[in-house]
Formats: C-alpha cells, sequence, structure tokens
C-alpha cells in the first residue's frame, strides 16, 4: 500500500511547510529587499554574545513526540491494527540584513513501529536551506535546498499542497511506505525590469531514491529550467507567460522524459481577503523506454520505443481569508508530472480543500482533503494507475504557554491502484496525537 502526500516538496517560490515541529520563517521578498519575519521576544535576555555577528539573527529549538494507532486493510491480505510513535527534535536558525535573507532548519528523530507484535525501529531526518539577496538595485537571488530522509509514519497523513508558481505549478512529491532519500534544490534569478515588469530565471535539480520498499520501485532524477515574465497590470491584477523544461530519469535510463510546457498565467485580488490565479498552456512530452522482450540468466533482450504526445496543462488556486486566523484554499491541477517510483511519468489530475478556523483563544480547528487520480504515461508501465482520497480532521490547543502545542487528529486514506497487472483497493484510518516545544530566543537586537 502506498498512500498519502509529503509535505516536503519544495520548489523556487513554493509555500514549503516547515517539518513537524519546526519554526516557520519564511521571508516576504519585494523591491526593498528582504523583509524581517523574526519575531524578537522583548521579554527574554538578548544573547548577544558575538556583537554583530549575531544582529538581526533568530534561533528556535524545538522537539514533539506522538503516537498514532492505525486500521490498515488491503484486499491481498486481513485488516491488521498498527501502532507507530516518533519522538524528534531540531534546530532552526535565520538572520536578516537590508540586502540578504538566510536560513536553515535541521529536524531528525527515531520512529518505532508495532505491528501483531513486531517491531521495527528507523531514523527520520530532514533538513533546509535558503538564500534570498538583492545583489543589485533590480536583481534578486534565491537559493533553495530540501534534503529529506525519512521513513516517518505520520507523513503520509499530512497532506499539503504548497503555493503554485510558474516554475512550479503542482508542488507535490507523493511517498510510498518505504524508506526514502530525496533532495530538491532550486535557483532562481529575478531581474525587475521596471515598476510592473519582472523577468524569472531559474534552474532546478532533484532525486528520489528508495532504500527500502517495492521492488518495482524506480529511482529518479529530476533537471528542470525555465524563463517567465510578469506584468502587474494594477494592484490587484497580474499576468504572463513562460517556458519550462523537465527532463527525468527513471531507474537509470530504463525510462526517460522530457517536458516541454508553455504557459501563461494570471492572478487577480477580488479584496485583501481573497485571491483566484490560474494557469494553463500546451505540454509537449517524449518519452524513451526500454521494453524487455526476453529474459534468461545471460541477460534481457530489449526494444528501445520512443513516443510523443500533446497535452493542455491546467490549474488554478483559490484562496479566502474569512477572517483572521479563519482560511479556506482549494487547488486544482491537471498535468503530466513525475508520478512517483512506481508509475513514471504520469498524467495527474489532482485537487486539494483545506479549511481553518480558530475555535476558542486556546483552541484550532484544521480539515483537509486531498484527491489524486494519476495514470502512467510511461510505454514499460502502461496502464498502470493510482487513485486516491486522503483526508484530515484535527484540533491543536495551546498548552501552558505560546511554546507548547498539543495536537489530536483522526486521518483516513483510501486507494485503488494497478501495478504490473495487480489491481488492488486497501484503505487506512487511525487516529494520531503529538506534543511539541518551540524555543524562540533573538540572539543579538
Amino acid at each position: 500500500m502506498t498512500p498519502g502526500a509529503s509535505t516536503d516538496s519544495a520548489q523556487s517560490g513554493a509555500g514549503d511547510p516547515q517539518q513537524s515541529g519546526g519554526a516557520s520563517n519564511t521571508s516576504q521578498t519585494g523591491a526593498n529587499g528582504p523583509q524581517d519575519t523574526f519575531s524578537h521576544p522583548e521579554k527574554l535576555p538578548p544573547l548577544n554574545l558575538f556583537s554583530e555577528a549575531t544582529g538581526n539573527t533568530g534561533l528556535t529549538l524545538f522537539t514533539s513526540v506522538g503516537t498514532l494507532v492505525q486500521r490498515v486493510s488491503e484486499t491481498r491480505s486481513t485488516s491488521y491494527w498498527q501502532t507507530l510513535a516518533a519522538v524528534n527534535g531540531g534546530i532552526s536558525i535565520s538572520q536578516y540584513r537590508p540586502a540578504l535573507l538566510w536560513s536553515f532548519t535541521y529536524n531528525g528523530g527515531t520512529n518505532l513501529s508495532s505491528t501483531s507484535g513486531y517491531y521495527n525501529t528507523s531514523l527520520s531526518q530532514a533538513g533546509n536551506a535558503r538564500i534570498a539577496w538583492n545583489f543589485a538595485k533590480r536583481w534578486q537571488l534565491r537559493i533553495k535546498d530540501n534534503y529529506l530522509y525519512s521513513n516517518d509514519p505520520f507523513q503520509p497523513f499530512l497532506t499539503y499542497l504548497g503555493q503554485p508558481t510558474p516554475n512550479n505549478p503542482n508542488p507535490v512529491v507523493y511517498i510510498p511506505n518505504a524508506i526514502v532519500a530525496q533532495n530538491t534544490g532550486n535557483i532562481d534569478v529575478s531581474y525587475r525590469l521596471a515598476a510592473h515588469d519582472t523577468v524569472n530565471f531559474s534552474g532546478g535539480e532533484s532525486f528520489q531514491h528508495f532504500i527500502r520498499g517495492y521492488n518495482a520501485q524506480w529511482n529518479s532524477f529530476t533537471y528542470s529550467g525555465g524563463v517567465f515574465y510578469q506584468h502587474d497590470f494594477s494592484a490587484r491584477f497580474s499576468g504572463g507567460g513562460g517556458y519550462l523544461f523537465q527532463a527525468i530519469d527513471f531507474g537509470h535510463g530504463t525510462s526517460r522524459a522530457g517536458v516541454n510546457w508553455f504557459q501563461g498565467f494570471a492572478t487577480y485580488q477580488f479584496s485583501p481577503r481573497l485571491q483566484v490565479s490560474g494557469w494553463v498552456g500546451p505540454e509537449l512530452t517524449h518519452t524513451k523506454d526500454l521494453i524487455p522482450i526476453f529474459c534468461s540468466q545471460y541477460g534481457c533482450l530489449v526494444e528501445v520505443e520512443h513516443r510523443g504526445s500533446w497535452n493542455v496543462a491546467e490549474g488554478g488556486t483559490l484562496t479566502w481569508q474569512v477572517a483572521p486566523g479563519n482560511a479556506l484554499g482549494l487547488q486544482v491541477a491537471h498535468q503530466i508530472t513525475n508520478g512517483g517510483g512506481l508509475l513514471g511519468i504520469a498524467r495527474t489530475y489532482q485537487g486539494a480543500l483545506t479549511y481553518s478556523r480558530p475555535l476558542t483563544r486556546a483552541w484550532s480547528l484544521g480539515l483537509g482533503l486531498l484527491y489524486n487520480d494519476s495514470l502512467s504515461e510511461s510505454a514499460f508501465r502502461a496502464a498502470q494507475y493510482l487513485k486516491s482520497w486522503a483526508g484530515t480532521a484535527g484540533f491543536g490547543r495551546k498548552v501552558f504557554n505560546d511554546a507548547w502545542s498539543f495536537n489530536a487528529y483522526y486521518a483516513y486514506i483510501r486507494q485503488s491502484s494497478n501495478f504490473f497487472g495487480r489491481p488492488s483497493t486497501g484503505s487506512s484510518n487511525g487516529l494520531g496525537l503529538s506534543l511539541s516545544y518551540a524555543w524562540n530566543h533573538a540572539l543579538g537586537r
């Protein structure tokens, strides 16, 4: 069974969520350079041990513990109960200056799973670093890198779709139940032609490596590059277009794909609380697959098959801030993209609906629903598919003070799949609890 969506799907400009228990130090950039997003706790004394070196620097130490009890059902096996637990901690540090912002976060922990009396212990760790630098009057450089090594039992239940951007309209990565190592790096250079015109150049690299799991899983490498132009027609309306290319290699040459995408996009802000965006454009996809015809102890006889196809990709988002802390989000997408280690290049239809609101001063509510329908476009894995629904409902509460937080949630996943002519249907639902603590401090004032 391969449920869930990863929280780690970072590309340039995407709204990357921090790992569990991490600090949120995402920057907002503008014409005047990176803006201060670190809140200085005035009640605590400064730790300005290094004077200028620690000026405008923030430090966060965090830790969390959690447990999840779930019921797993599959078509080929009996249903069973599974208990999962995790303990982790980490550090986040960020510094901002008039023209420079940088941050680094590391999170590591131990996971314990118990199924029918069998126990398994594994390690999960994640790190991310980012830099935003206004190196000239009209130029800005942004660098992001995210690394994940995980068998984290909680990740399949933390569904997230980041804010799409022209060079990453679908910021989602799906991870099967396996130990996986992945890294995503991206560089963006933006040039402001005039007060209302911007050109953005981007390049990226990522890999996904399966250390343990299905024998049929493909490791993959992705390289991308693009250029986009945006014009602000008014304070509420902006739009533009550009070109993006992706080269994806599955299984070290077993299946390869090149995706050329020409895109137009627009964003309109109806009010300070309601914003709508959309994108559409043609995709030209070329694939090369090595199809085994006959195999023996001496090797395999293979046929090389090339394919080419046109596709129209489109998607959109809606963000509505009903009230402070009360938000509704909707996102839909259809395109040819990386389908993960089991599908290769795939045609995907995705949708996500999220809602959050404060119930009282201490309690908050969060709801999420994610739909995915992926069909492989690789000749090596023709007619293979994965369809899934995933939903979460959770409550959060501040405990003792703002540094402590408690979360309780219910998660449900149902999926149907067909890998190598073996259709199956499975589901999982469970109740999770977690307690986290974050210590924030300014190293200098």
